[in-house]
């Protein structure tokens, strides 16, 4: 393994394009012909079919980049605190974690370097402080975890996050790791072939493996829906779980997500939704300023009122699974017990939202953005981490 200081040039990826898209997409183009770096030029070019949801079509040109080299700049500050190299793999925001949202205003550079597969080369990695771990847990990324594990086991500098650690979130392996940890509930949860759902008790919830966003996720409550379901939704393994209630007396729904950072935990937001299927884009919060208030008054007294009920179960949940990143996806159930849902490195934590719909959030999101610069800072040695 070789670390040499390569000279690269940033380019702008998802947060640095954010509203840029569409009205500069010409600009944006011409820049892109002009660049006479190919593996630059695909790459940068994936960056805004990413940012339009033109997901397949990214793929095969951030495909096109990779034959080319493997180390992207992302971030590049004039004089950084530290630099920091994500360790990912193929593929979005689904397979690897968006840190240039955290990492934005944070004085930190950001480096992506991408294992392939089992022939990569691991003889020109870039120079930095902290190395982590980006790529998420998935069937197709089962292989490049373990490779990256051996190499995370000699690494020459601080490594964030072990592949050991993010294939434990697996919805299936996360229940059984954390099923008997006092205070929470966590959905019974285990992988079925699709040739043997039929034979599970109804009622219960479905959905493909390595599928996010509730893509393919539905409440099965008669035969007949199953039926339906297994023509529309073809795959050979899908999740089985159990469906826990989480309304309030005013018939709501609410899901909150945190993320643990060095095992803190920081809130990111709350989503109240008509729906059982809660996600925060479809609860359309900015719909409802009481539901807004909600969620300021949640992420205000998330240190002294949440915490305090919750903070030894979360404490545990950080230990048990053993990540410096996680983000938590999480809800309360009717006798205020926690409920934890999904657990994922690569979940989008962010401050995009309007600061005039949602003035409470940049704040917020601050707070979790400088605790995990002061942990990059802290493993690299540069300043002694305050617990």
């Amino acid at each position: 393994m070789k670390i040499s200081d390569k000279a690269l040039t940033p380019i702008l990826s998802s947060r640095g394009l954010l509203g840029r898209l569409p009205g500069e997409l010409p600009d944006l183009l011409t820049e892109i012909e002009l660049d006479m770096d190919a593996g630059n030029k695909f790459m940068r070019l994936f960056f805004i079919l990413q940012s339009m949801q033109m997901d397949a079509f990214a793929q095969e040109i951030q495909d096109k980049a990779l034959e080319h080299r493997n180390t992207f700049r992302l971030l590049s500050p004039e004089s950084p605190k530290v630099r920091l190299l994500a360790i990912a793999g193929p593929g979005n925001m689904v397979d690897n974690a968006p840190l240039d949202f955290v990492l934005f205003n944070q004085d930190v550079q950001l480096d992506f370097f991408y294992v392939t597969g089992p022939n990569q080369s691991w003889d020109e990695i870039p120079e930095h402080d902290v190395a982590i771990l980006a790529l998420s847990e998935s069937s197709k990324n089962i292989p490049l975890l373990k490779q990256i594990e051996e190499k995370r086991k000699i690494w020459p500098r601080p490594f964030l996050n072990s592949s050991e650690a993010v294939i434990r979130c697996s919805r299936d392996k996360l229940y059984e790791l954390l099923k008997d940890v006092p205070d929470l509930l966590i959905p019974h949860t285990k992988r079925v072939a699709a040739e043997f759902i039929h034979a599970e008790k109804l009622p219960f919830l479905i959905r493909p493996i390595d599928t996010h966003a509730g893509d393919g996720f539905a409440k099965i409550e008669r035969e007949a829906h199953l039926e339906s379901y297994s023509s529309e939704n073809p795959a050979e393994y899908f999740y089985i779980s159990e469906y826990i209630d989480c309304s309030k007396e005013d018939g709501l729904f609410r899901k909150f997500r945190l993320v643990l950072i060095n095992k803190t935990p920081y809130v990111c937001h709350l989503a109240i939704s008509d729906n059982w299927i809660v996600h925060y884009i479809s609860a359309h919060m900015e719909l409802s300023s009481a539901r807004r208030d909600e969620e300021a008054k949640f992420m205000r007294d998330f240190d002294s009122v949440f915490l305090k009920i919750h903070g030894r179960c979360l404490s545990r949940i950080a230990e048990e699974i053993g990540l410096d990143y996680v983000v938590l996806d999480c809800a309360e159930s009717k006798d205020g017990k926690l409920i934890l849902f999904e657990a994922d490195n690569a979940a989008w934590i962010h401050d995009v939202d309007s600061p005039s719909v949602y003035p409470y959030k940049a704040e917020v999101m601050n707070r979790a953005f400088s605790a995990f610069t002061d942990m990059l800072l802290s493993v690299s040695g540069a300043v002694p981490l305050e617990t």
